[in-house]
């Protein structure tokens, strides 16, 4: 077959199966959907952000490694602006290196790891200035205009979500052995005047394929809106102004061996997601928003139209 023939057919492929699998996302009506409204403002918000990190990589190189702290967490507050960190402590005491990447100060301090050495790190963040009680925020879902009537859902405050070993893809050589991050955040209620409030509050920042390990106050439910990430969610009442405090543990990669006290039962539906560094939150799989399936099939052709190049052209 003439190879210009073949990369016709393969195009064409791809249209046809966009063209199918975008209407059928769009007019099937027994596909779980799920769909939420643009809000206007949070009543409760997040006043202090806290994280305490270990981890434990490998080099696998021959030849010595760095790595260092991020201390910026992208695409999770309203209106679409990171969290920024500072670093409070280390150990063992890291380096101060060549390059710096982040804003919130110029000394980004990171680690040396010895071709085939395994070191462990832990180190304290802060969230800083976003996270305050002068600056209070929340994560906000993305969502359409309000066009339903008369009855509403109300999600709550939503998570973030994050793949600890991102590392990996930044540099191959380094191979995330073990990960556990503790949280605590504090949430207030900045309505003052008016009756008490009553809603939902996830933990804002998750990992994905972890364990949750511990909370406090227990979970009222784990959340599966990402179906590969145990989400902490809790049911709460506040008073006018009245401040809260939550603290959670969650380790990866995922063992059958933790229990988190969930009180609750849990919500589930296949919501696909990426990293918190590419997005803020899961992306409703509606005919207006989400991650189409026609994607799926456009990589798939893509990638089988390399496969069979690569075996016959060659």
């Amino acid at each position: 077959m003439n190879i210009n023939k073949m990369c016709v057919v393969v195009i064409s492929l791809i249209i046809l199966f966009t063209a199918i699998s975008s209407s059928w996302a769009a007019d099937n009506p027994f596909k779980d959907q799920k769909a939420w409204v643009t809000e206007q403002d949070a009543e409760v918000k997040f006043t202090y952000l806290e994280a305490t990190i270990t981890a434990t990589i490998k080099n696998n190189n021959d030849h010595v490694e760095y790595f260092k702290i991020s201390q910026r967490y992208q695409g999770s507050l309203d209106p679409n602006t990171p969290i920024t960190w500072n670093i409070v402590w280390t150990n063992p005491c890291a380096l101060k290196m060549i390059k710096y990447m982040s804003d919130v100060d110029e000394d980004d301090l990171g680690w040396k790891v010895q071709p085939g050495e395994t070191k462990t790190v832990s180190f304290k963040l802060r969230a800083y200035p976003d996270l305050t009680s002068i600056n209070p925020n929340y994560i906000r879902q993305p969502g359409m205009n309000n066009s339903f009537w008369p009855l509403l859902n109300e999600p709550g405050l939503q998570a973030s979500w994050f793949l600890p070993n991102e590392i990996e893809y930044l540099n191959p050589s380094l191979d995330l052995v073990w990960w556990k991050g503790h949280f605590c955040f504090w949430v207030k209620n900045f309505d003052y005047k008016r009756p008490k409030v009553s809603g939902i509050v996830r933990a804002p920042i998750v990992p994905i394929d972890s364990n949750l390990t511990y909370s406090n106050p227990k979970v009222t439910y784990i959340d599966k809106e990402v179906s590969w990430a145990d989400t902490a969610a809790w049911d709460v009442l506040f008073y006018p102004g009245q401040s809260k405090h939550f603290s959670y543990t969650y380790q990866w990669p995922a063992s059958s061996d933790s229990d988190h006290g969930v009180s609750g039962g849990s919500s589930s539906s296949n919501i696909p997601t990426t990293a918190a560094a590419h997005t803020s939150a899961s992306v409703p799989t509606t005919s207006e928003t989400g991650v189409p399936f026609a994607l799926f099939i456009v990589a798939a052709l893509g990638i089988a139209g390399g496969v069979t190049y690569a075996k016959f052209f060659r």
